[in-house]
């Protein structure tokens, strides 16, 4: 018979027989001989010496405590029940020495069992799961900064290049922090070594553009001058240094970097030529990022007035790439994209 079944059957046997003492009843077998109440008895403690074993293993072993829990729960029985499904326990008798073999060849298997795992010692390949869970968790948060950072990338090179990609850069570039806003700054850089085949050499400047896109998220925010603001400094404005907005960034490429940025947004077509030069202004008008496709004439301008240079310097560099440049239609689109937001200091002497 299984421990279990004894366990029950002895809680059983000692409830029934604690009841009939405190009433003064005999057993409700009555028809039985005194030597079946003996048999009864005898059982019983053989049942209860059987449960007292089983509870020192269960305090050394805790998978035993389903044992208790059983034993319990048919502790709870009604007495209905008892009468129905009550028989004679059917436990081999232990001996004295039968019960001490049983603890010591238990004790010996612990204390073996302790040596080959140490408690609070996890297994080896559940600390290779969990670093494996933990490099994994670590990898889709580069993956996904990278891709919010660079979903035209993605979208040209494909899902499953973009994922060997991420990992590459990310080993080459871990990041210095846990602000991952930052984490992709060197993509640029990187793409070059890492896709070799000439076809594909454009890679770079649009990871270079997609990057100033996405720094013009989080570049800061200044109030631009309004059209009466601009109209006070007109007269002097050509002696001027104008402050531009710290969102903007201009690049150059010998590939059509804008089209392919325009290709991917909403009702884009993709260039039928890539290969033409192309000069290009990330601007944030409104706290929207977007990419203005610009002149030589106009990429020489900006780059003089970004670093310091008068307008009137920055027209002569914009005059020299093109005589036919027109300056005032490109000032008005500057302005109107919040590229250039005012003066820089007081007039300067400077041509």
């Amino acid at each position: 018979m299984k421990p279990r079944s004894h366990a029950r059957r002895a809680i059983a046997c000692s409830r029934r027989c604690a009841t009939h003492r405190s009433i003064g009843m005999r057993h409700p077998m009555s028809a039985h001989d005194d030597t079946r109440d003996a048999a009864d008895a005898h059982d019983t403690r053989d049942a209860l010496t059987d449960l007292q074993i089983r509870f020192a293993d269960a305090i050394r072993d805790a998978t035993h405590t389903p044992l208790l829990a059983d034993a319990l729960v048919c502790a709870d029985q009604t007495a209905a029940d008892r009468a129905v499904t009550h028989t004679a326990p059917d436990i081999t008798a232990r001996t004295q020495a039968d019960t001490e073999a049983r603890i010591e060849t238990r004790a010996e298997a612990d204390i073996d069992a302790n040596i080959e795992t140490p408690i609070g010692a996890p297994p080896q390949n559940l600390i290779e799961a969990r670093l494996a869970l933990y490099r994994g968790h670590v990898h889709a948060h580069r993956h996904a900064a990278l891709s919010n950072a660079y979903p035209v990338l993605r979208s040209l090179v494909g899902a499953p290049y973009f994922e060997r990609l991420a990992r590459a850069y990310g080993a080459a570039h871990p990041p210095a922090s846990g602000d991952l806003h930052g984490f992709g700054h060197a993509m640029a850089a990187f793409v070059p070594t890492y896709e070799t085949d000439p076809r594909f050499a454009y890679f770079g400047d649009i990871a270079a553009l997609e990057w100033a896109v996405h720094a013009a998220y989080y570049a800061a925010d200044v109030t631009p001058f309004s059209v009466a603001d601009w109209a006070a400094v007109e007269a002097d404005l050509l002696d001027a240094r104008i402050a531009i907005h710290p969102a903007c960034a201009a690049i150059a490429s010998p590939y059509a970097i804008a089209r392919i940025w325009t290709a991917h947004q909403p009702d884009g077509v993709f260039p039928a030529v890539i290969d033409t030069r192309a000069y290009v202004l990330v601007v944030r008008p409104a706290w929207q990022p977007t990419v203005l496709d610009q002149s030589e004439a106009a990429h020489r301008a900006w780059t003089a007035l970004a670093r310091g240079q008068t307008l009137n310097a920055a027209l002569d560099a914009a005059f020299e790439a093109d005589a036919t440049f027109d300056f005032p239609a490109q000032w008005r689109i500057w302005i109107e994209s919040a590229a250039v937001v005012g003066r820089v200091g007081a007039p300067s002497d400077a041509s």
